[in-house]
């Protein structure tokens, strides 16, 4: 199950450079060698994994599984060239250059870039002469030479030109994250910077964990291919801290995106028993209709828009369908049940919409011109606080008393209206 162990720690990285591609860092730069590192560094893990290695060993080809291994090496490489060219590109933003001509890069930060690409050039090509001349074996997962001294320091200058390398760019790295962190003080930013640093920090550890390697080669002739048990520790404490930095920064915007959704939703089914009653009566609110299923909606805030909307429309409809008499019958049920004094507008609001509804749902006609005329439903500035009182409306609605009294009264009005017209009709 450890040889596993790689794999989730590599996969981190590559969602990582999924997600630094589309951010918009305001230094289009920092983001494309964050996004460039990330990628090399989890293509890396996931080519050197054990499992990965022992697959391509089964071929029967050991080239082949040696090859894997020196590409994993060379990706990681890139990786590390990458967080080098990171550190300018942060210094860069900072004094404001950069993005300046679109994704054209500036001429300072194009000289490190050349650089740093020819001293990738130049470890990678010496790597690989010493890979040949060492000429190695897998054997059980290890790289092994011959007893020939040559041999085995080439295998132990390969590793340690890695090494070396890496340290090198890490540091360069660490170094700027140290002078951000301290410039950014206590706060949220800082929090993130350190957590950053302690995740190079990490990076450093795992990679001087090579020396193992070097030494083992020297002396032995042997070392090993893909990454160990404790290198995968490593890698996971350096991948969590990360994480833990980049999403210190990212955890008050995902917590708001959260709260706002569930606040939404609240709000949604808080308007379910007065929209579907409305509904019910007046099919034509619906702006869509195709959506019956009792599912929760997938962006419940453009839902409890939609629904906002369609209950306005409801209530605007039924203006003509107000029955004078609900104030006579609300009159009386107040006697006996008299609500709060914070819910009397709702009350009486919820009781004319309960009338009403039983009217249209009669097919009564529209109020004669001499009747009263309704006040227009209220509105109000904001979907949220429009969202609080049509919640406020629709609890009213559904569980006053008095509001219950004033529907039962309508419903035998209604009652009573369609069996006359039933019996003028069998007439």
């Amino acid at each position: 199950m450890s040889d596993l162990a790689l794999y989730p720690v590599g996969l981190f990285f590559v969602l990582s450079a999924a997600h630094f591609a589309r951010s918009r860092i305001d230094s289009r730069a920092a983001a494309r060698f964050t996004c460039y590192g990330t990628a090399l560094l989890g293509s890396a893990l996931l080519v050197l994994a054990p499992p990965t290695v022992g697959a391509v060993e089964a071929a029967g080809v050991p080239v082949l599984a040696v090859l894997v291994i020196v590409l994993g090496d060379g990706l990681r490489d890139g990786a590390a060239a990458a967080m080098r060219l990171l550190a300018p590109a942060l210094r860069e933003a900072d004094a404001g250059q950069a993005g300046r001509a679109g994704h054209a890069l500036s001429e300072p930060l194009r000289r490190e870039v050349r650089g740093g690409l020819g001293l990738l050039g130049g470890v990678l090509g010496l790597r690989l002469a010493l890979i040949t001349a060492a000429a190695p074996g897998l054997t059980g997962g290890d790289l092994v030479v011959g007893p020939a001294l040559s041999a085995r320091l080439a295998l132990a200058g390969y590793t340690a030109v890695g090494m070396l390398h890496t340290t090198v760019c890490l540091t360069a790295l660490l170094r700027e994250l140290v002078r951000r962190s301290r410039a950014a003080g206590p706060g949220r930013l800082g929090t993130g910077l350190r957590l950053l640093t302690g995740g190079l920090v990490a990076g450093l550890l795992w990679n001087a964990w090579s020396m193992d390697d070097v030494l083992r080669a020297a002396v032995t002739g042997s070392q090993d291919g893909p990454e160990d048990l404790l290198c995968a520790v490593l890698g996971g404490l350096c991948a969590a801290l990360i994480a833990a930095g980049l999403g210190s920064t990212l955890w008050p915007a995902a917590t708001g995106a959260v709260r706002g959704w569930l606040r939404a939703h609240r709000r949604y089914r808080a308007l379910t028993p007065l929209w579907r009653d409305l509904h019910t009566v007046l099919p034509e609110i619906a702006l869509d209709p195709a959506r019956r299923l009792p599912l929760p909606p997938r962006d419940p805030r453009f839902a409890l828009y939609r629904r906002i909307i369609e209950i306005h429309d409801a209530r605007l409809i039924l203006r003509q369908h107000l029955d004078p008499r609900a104030a006579l019958w609300l009159d009386g049920a107040t006697r006996r049940f008299p609500p709060p004094a914070a819910h009397a507008a709702a009350t009486a609001e919820a009781a004319a919409l309960a009338a009403a509804l039983e009217l249209a749902a009669a097919g009564a006609h529209p109020q004669p011109a001499d009747a009263p005329e309704a006040t227009a439903p209220a509105t109000l500035d904001t979907m949220d606080g429009e969202a609080d009182h049509l919640a406020h409306l629709a609890r009213v609605y559904a569980t006053c008393p008095a509001v219950a009294e004033v529907r039962s009264r309508a419903r035998a009005e209604r009652t009573r209206t369609e069996r006359t017209r039933t019996g003028r009709a069998l007439r």
